[in-house]
């Protein structure tokens, strides 16, 4: 009889379950990143990453369009928004602060799946516990390429989920460079 802990070790139980954990991570990480960015710096951010899209909209319009009196006008505009995109940028990248957090709470949820920690670069790798995910095995399949379906492992599936989970919760917070709302 296969224990509940094996079945949710093994696909289609581990591929919607690290997909859970990932989206659950990288929810906290944006919450996290929302509460240590300033209402002031977010509406601030906010209203210059909206100058900037209607820029780019006005611009892609012209070039689409031909407009040469349009293109003209976007063109001298474009110093500015160049300087408003570098601001955008370094206040995003002022939220650098958040990343021991970040780790630390990586560093817990993969503890708590795995039972181990590797230290980066080294062949070190502490064990702590045993849990279904500490052998590696596929957790995750991806069935358009090929004939046959191309295995995933845990850290592979959980970068995908929480690189795809990280957008839409930054886009939803407004947190993300591309963010309008």
């Amino acid at each position: 009889m296969v224990s509940t802990l094996e079945w949710l070790a093994s696909p289609p139980a581990s591929t919607i379950f690290i997909l859970g954990v990932s989206m659950l991570l990288s929810f906290f990480i944006t919450i996290i990143n929302r509460l240590f960015t300033s209402k002031e710096k977010f509406e601030q951010l906010k209203a210059w990453r909206q100058e900037i899209n209607a820029w780019l909209s006005e611009f892609n319009k012209a070039r689409r369009t031909g407009d040469k009196k349009l293109l003209k006008k976007v063109e001298k505009q474009e110093k500015r928004i160049k300087q408003l995109q570098s601001k955008v940028a370094s206040q995003s990248f002022g939220q650098i602060k958040i990343w021991p957090i970040t780790i630390g709470l990586f560093l817990l949820f993969w503890l708590l799946l795995t039972g181990t920690l590797t230290i980066p670069f080294t062949p070190i790798r502490l064990d702590f516990f045993t849990t279904p995910f500490t052998v590696p095995k596929p957790v995750a399949f991806l069935p358009w390429f090929g004939e046959k379906p191309i295995p995933l492992y845990l850290i592979q599936w959980y970068l995908i989920c929480s690189l795809a989970a990280g957008a839409l919760f930054s886009h939803l917070f407004g947190l993300g460079m591309g963010a309008t709302e």
